[in-house]
């Protein structure tokens, strides 16, 4: 009897060796080409790269679990933050003059310490269109002046602005939450999907909003002198300040703070 459960234990063990190899294997095979060993490589300490951005970039877009703080500047560059043995897996291309793309390519991130940054600062004096499509966040390390500004939020990533512009325009159709202060002239938010709006303290002279049929999050706006939209979600509409104009129209729940 002894020998028979010596037997079947010496027969679990391989078994389960045999089952953590092809576990092993089949991550490594689930490496992009290119980067089948990055499951493999440690963090590193953690260091900073500058990198060279085109002068003439006026949209951003950002992707995988990437961290892009805007930095006003009258310089244009970036810095990625990053572990040494990572950092070049943090891209920034560009496929246009005016458009920059930044990525994790690494694979295997899963198998790392969430305390491992993977942080561009963009260093720049103008753009016009952000693309949020990361589960990072995307702030601004300062008050930030724009005259235009188009964000659009289109991944479980959060976005958190301070800006003062004449024209902002706002989307928002997945998991994230917008948080947005300063001041605007005319203020543009659309709610969609389950992300929270949080735009009270942004004072806006004018707010034009719709919320879509699917959003499920509650919007927070101030206006001065304008507040119009639709509203066709189930989360709430709060909003401050007492404009002279007043046109919401729609189903959803409206409360005046």
């Amino acid at each position: 009897m002894t020998f028979l459960i010596r037997l079947q234990s010496t027969a679990w063990l391989g078994l389960r060796r045999g089952a953590l190899l092809l576990v092993g294997a089949a991550g490594l095979a689930a490496c992009s080409q290119g980067h089948e060993l990055d499951c493999l490589k440690s963090t590193g300490s953690i260091t900073t790269q500058r990198r060279a951005v085109d002068r003439r970039t006026r949209t951003v877009e950002v992707y995988d679990n990437v961290d892009l703080i805007i930095v006003p500047d009258t310089a244009t560059y970036a810095e990625v933050r990053a572990g040494e043995h990572l950092a070049d897996g943090l891209t920034l291309t560009a496929p246009n003059a005016s458009t920059l793309v930044i990525r994790n390519t690494n694979s295997c991130n899963w198998t790392r310490s969430y305390d491992a940054p993977f942080e561009v600062r963009l260093h720049i004096p103008h753009l016009t269109t952000l693309n949020q499509r990361s589960y990072g966040l995307l702030s601004t390390a300062s008050h930030w002046t724009q005259d235009t500004l188009f964000v659009h939020l289109l991944g479980a990533g959060d976005v958190q602005l301070d800006v003062t512009s004449k024209y902002l325009w706002t989307d928002m159709y997945e998991l994230g939450d917008m948080t947005i202060t300063g001041t605007t002239n005319e203020f543009h938010p659309t709610v969609g999907g389950s992300g929270f709006l949080f735009a009270g303290g942004l004072v806006a002279t004018g707010c034009y909003f719709q919320t879509t049929r699917s959003s499920l999050g509650d919007a927070h706006v101030q206006a001065t002198k304008e507040l119009g939209g639709t509203l066709a979600g189930k989360g709430t509409f709060y909003y401050t300040g007492s404009p002279g104009v007043l046109d919401i129209k729609g189903g959803g729940k409206v409360v005046k703070q």
